[in-house]
């Protein structure tokens, strides 16, 4: 097809790029789709009515955690190209997301598959797959589906990996430095990968790497000539600088596209790196020039239209674990809903934390803890808030999530009518907000509070005084800077001044505060006389969760420590409390993961 050809960064959005505006409240079609080992969880985002149709888009995500920190943006852009009659498939290949398996028994060929699948789905019910959105390393699964899947005409690549060996580098990276501290670490990637190489699975920040996969992310790399002939090209990269260029290395693949014959656009966006930062960030201006560019993509013929899928047509029959659409307000929260025994009488609502992560939570750890809970007889929803993950709405935090919370429990009671109660699960700031929800719905028994969040400044000062600077005075690497003049005296005196008037001033405030009286009044409180408001109003039992080696959870414990608001409430009888020792916030070690499930299910099989 035709294309007009633009030199790489002649194209570039506004630096100061309007908020992402609320999506508007597209119900998607949730479905468990047939995979070769098992149910492949989508969310089909059809085009709006009464739109001109420009064909389908299926996403082929990123990598481990970078999938779970792109979901937002994925979701907004498929809601973004419904107004302009583009479909999108979201797909969770076998061992990530909401899909069967584990991440360890995953492979690159597996997901292939997977995704193939995909466009066969929307050849047989959508409109057809007209371009693929490849996601940091998924652009090189992208151009390898192209290469397979004949009828797809464009490539849209959001910051493309273009080297598999040097993206897994990188990847294991995160374990070395995670591990720099412990005496009995891994010093190198290429002991890691020798522990690929002898069969051995290789855990890093939640996620295991089998054999298989590691060997194939060595192996990738963007290949220009498998999608140069027939398909167009639109590279999208992301910027902190509205006036900054492509990068050198991206710009010479696009000089390799073009003299194999490729149709490349190239845009440069100004935006935050939301793929890799540790808290929610979108970039509005990548969502802008996306849209813009299906946009302009020819009708489709009536023709290229497959048929409607029939409810339950391409699904999995009777599958123990299920995607759903659900309602609070006018908005629509995206869930899954794990089944159990028919006779359960207790059921678990598990509500993700407001960071950049959706209802399979960081690493999948509240996918494992639901099939874990469900296995032993509970039945469990997992749901993203509002304006999180897939749900609609603009993300109004924790702090407003009561009517989200509701709106769970009542779709898990009109599914499952034989319950009788339920116990929430939460984890850092959706624990605080299960404690603002609790003691206001008799259905609610129990709560399990996850390294709950109660930081404020002065709460922090008293973490940094005693976990950063006394362990600083103790440390030889400082004394030696010290001694070489390569120390900021002066700064670090004005930084620990600081610390110092908010460590006192928190001892007071800790020292006055007191529970709220008022019902309605919580909002007005500071966070921990809050969450200690709730805490001591809800009347069932508790599970004080914590890692043993978490500021956030230090913070609470000091919190609880000073404040006059907590005296006595962990001292009741209907809380427990478990530490998980060694164990960071997410417990992204396996044996720490599956700690705190099995702590989780058996206090509730405790009752």
């Amino acid at each position: 097809m035709s294309s007009v050809s633009l030199d790489a960064g002649s194209v570039r959005d506004a630096a100061a790029a309007p908020a992402v505006a609320p999506a508007a409240a597209v119900k998607p079609q949730a479905f468990v789709l047939p995979g070769s080992r098992g149910g492949l969880c989508a969310l089909y985002f059809a085009p709006r009515p009464g739109v001109a149709l420009k064909g389908d888009v299926l996403v082929v995500p990123s990598f481990a955690e970078e999938m779970n920190r792109c979901r937002a943006m994925v979701s907004l852009q498929a809601r973004a190209w419904a107004e302009e009659g583009v479909g999108t498939l979201v797909l969770d290949p076998h061992g990530t997301g909401d899909s069967a398996g584990d991440f360890v028994d995953a492979t690159w060929a597996q997901w292939r598959d997977d995704l193939l699948r995909g466009i066969a789905w929307l050849e047989r019910h959508g409109q057809g797959c007209q371009a693929l959105l490849g996601i940091r390393l998924g652009a090189i699964m992208a151009a390898e589906l192209a290469r397979e899947a004949g009828g797809v005409r464009h490539l849209l690549l959001w910051q493309p990996v273009l080297s598999g060996k040097t993206f897994y580098t990188q990847f294991l990276r995160i374990r070395i430095a995670a591990e720099l501290n412990l005496p009995e670490r891994v010093k190198s990637t290429n002991e890691l990968r020798q522990m690929g190489a002898a069969g051995k699975a290789v855990e890093v920040s939640g996620y295991e790497i089998g054999p298989t996969l590691g060997a194939e992310l060595d192996g990738l790399s963007f290949d220009a000539a498998a999608c140069a002939t027939r398909t167009a090209i639109t590279w999208f990269e992301v910027n902190a600088e509205a006036e900054a260029t492509i990068a050198p290395a991206s710009q010479k693949a696009i000089d390799e596209l073009r003299h194999a014959g490729a149709t490349v656009q190239a845009h440069s966006v100004a935006g935050p790196a939301f793929w890799h930062v540790h808290e929610r960030e979108l970039a509005p201006s990548l969502i802008a020039a996306t849209t813009r560019c299906a946009a302009a993509w020819g009708v489709r013929d009536a023709a290229h239209a497959g048929e409607p899928a029939e409810p339950g047509e391409a699904a999995v029959a009777a599958p123990a674990e299920f995607p759903l659409v659900l309602r609070c307000g006018p908005e629509l929260l995206s869930a899954n809903l794990h089944l159990s025994a028919p006779d359960a009488t207790r059921g678990v609502v598990i509500i993700v934390a407001g960071g950049p992560q959706y209802r399979a939570g960081a690493h999948r750890q509240f996918v494992a803890m639901a099939r874990k809970l469900a296995a032993n007889g509970y039945p469990v929803l997992r749901f993203d808030l509002r304006g999180m993950g897939d749900s609609s709405g603009s993300y109004l935090g924790y702090e407003h999530s009561v009517p989200d919370i509701r709106a769970a429990i009542d779709e898990l009671m009109a599914r499952q009518p034989q319950l009788r109660d339920v116990t929430l699960v939460g984890e850092c700031e959706s624990a605080s907000g299960i404690l603002f929800y609790a003691f206001r719905d008799a259905r609610v028994s129990g709560a399990v509070l996850i390294n709950p969040w109660v930081r404020t400044t002065e709460g922090r000062a008293q973490v940094i005084l005693k976990d950063y600077y006394f362990d600083r005075l103790r440390s030889p690497e400082f004394w030696s800077k010290l001694r070489s003049g390569r120390f900021d005296v002066l700064g670090s005196l004005r930084s620990l001044a600081d610390v110092v008037r908010a460590y006192v001033r928190g001892k007071r405030m800790f020292a006055r505060s007191s529970l709220g009286q008022a019902e309605d009044d919580l909002s007005a409180l500071p966070l921990p006389v809050r969450t200690a408001t709730g805490m001591s109003r809800f009347t069932g039992r508790v599970l004080l969760l914590m890692s043993g080696n978490d500021y956030i959870a230090r913070e609470f414990d000091e919190v609880v420590a000073a404040s006059r608001a907590w005296d006595g409430l962990l001292a009741d009888p209907r809380v427990l409390r478990r530490d998980i020792e060694g164990a960071d916030h997410t417990f992204s070690r396996r044996h720490w993961k599956e700690a705190a499930s099995d702590a989780v299910v058996g206090w509730i099989k405790a009752w």
